[in-house]
């Protein structure tokens, strides 16, 4: 809808331009000349001795790196198995009457069906990839069409943006249904940042300002996290959601700020959205990676100059 629609093709590693891409059989790897910028898993790969089978995903980004190479996300924490760098995922969904925890993985998660883009250019990179949602006693009926479509754009002077189209489609007979965490009245659910907690604390800054305490809703088109590069370092880095002005309720009030380190963009909340077979939804954002921390950023006229280009 947003983004870019062709499709391309690479090789183990292809170069065109600044932008280059590596594939490992499991993770593709994005740079920009000499920097690293993300790395997106689409099969899954090791996991901490400590951590049971099930947690075993795809479809992520981990590491996300800052400007000047610093990894921004964290995967596997101890404190949350489930948690991973940068996702989209939804707790206590179902199928017709069977549970569907994306979130936690409790038996359905995403397996990699095909790839929609892979293009590195001189100015940015597009990835994008079909991702089905099977659960883990019926692999071969998938019950969820996941199409994720990013398009990474050059470095400026202190920032990076990089654009996500999130579309799912519902291809079970069944009615589909997606929710936020209902058990916990939280909402979790959503377009999701797991920081790299060894370097907290975390400073979060959205349109109202600094949050200095725990959220579940805030009134706010765009949420920061910034953090210090090093362990007690004065010099901050950091990442911004941006919620696109097409997505749906916009702007969402349902963001979770957490100091222990996560960020989410959490829709519907603490709604249900129901899916009969063959509806679909599309989710679009932008992630704002900058220097410093949101005021030296400037990540309020960011948000601006990006809400006006889209609408």
């Amino acid at each position: 809808m947003y983004l870019l629609s062709v499709a391309g093709i690479i090789t183990a590693a292809l170069f065109q331009g600044a932008f280059s891409f590596t594939d490992d059989g499991q993770t593709i790897q994005i740079m920009e000349n000499d920097t690293p910028v993300l790395h997106y898993r689409y099969v899954p790969g090791e996991r901490p001795f400590i951590v049971s089978e099930g947690y075993r995903r795809a479809a992520y980004i981990h590491p996300l790196f800052g400007l000047d190479g610093e990894p921004l996300t964290q995967d596997f924490p101890l404190d949350h198995f489930h948690h991973r760098g940068i996702f989209w995922a939804w707790p206590d969904s179902s199928l017709g009457e069977r549970r569907a925890d994306i979130w936690l993985l409790d038996g359905i998660r995403e397996i990699h069906k095909d790839w929609v883009v892979r293009e590195a250019h001189e100015n940015q990179a597009a990835l994008g990839a079909v991702t089905h949602w099977v659960y883990d006693d019926a692999p071969d009926k998938p019950v969820m069409e996941e199409t994720m479509r990013m398009v990474v754009h050059a470095a400026q002077k202190d920032s990076r943006a990089i654009d996500f189209e999130l579309s799912f489609k519902n291809i079970s007979d069944e009615v589909f249904t997606l929710r936020g965490s209902q058990t916990d009245h939280k909402g979790y659910g959503g377009f999701c940042i797991r920081p790299d907690a060894s370097r907290a604390p975390f400073l979060f800054t959205s349109a109202a300002g600094e949050s200095p305490d725990d959220l579940l809703e805030l009134n706010s088109p765009w949420v920061d996290i910034s953090y210090a590069k090093k362990k007690k370092s004065k010099d901050y880095s950091g990442t911004a959601i941006f919620q696109h002005p097409h997505n749906p309720g916009y702007p969402h009030p349902g963001w979770i700020l957490r100091h222990y380190g996560f960020l989410g963009q959490s829709w519907p909340h603490r709604e249900d959205h129901v899916m009969k077979p063959g509806d679909s939804f599309t989710l679009s954002y932008r992630l704002f990676i900058h220097r410093g921390n949101a005021a030296e950023a400037d990540v309020a006229g960011a948000f601006h100059r990006y809400e006006k280009e889209r609408q």
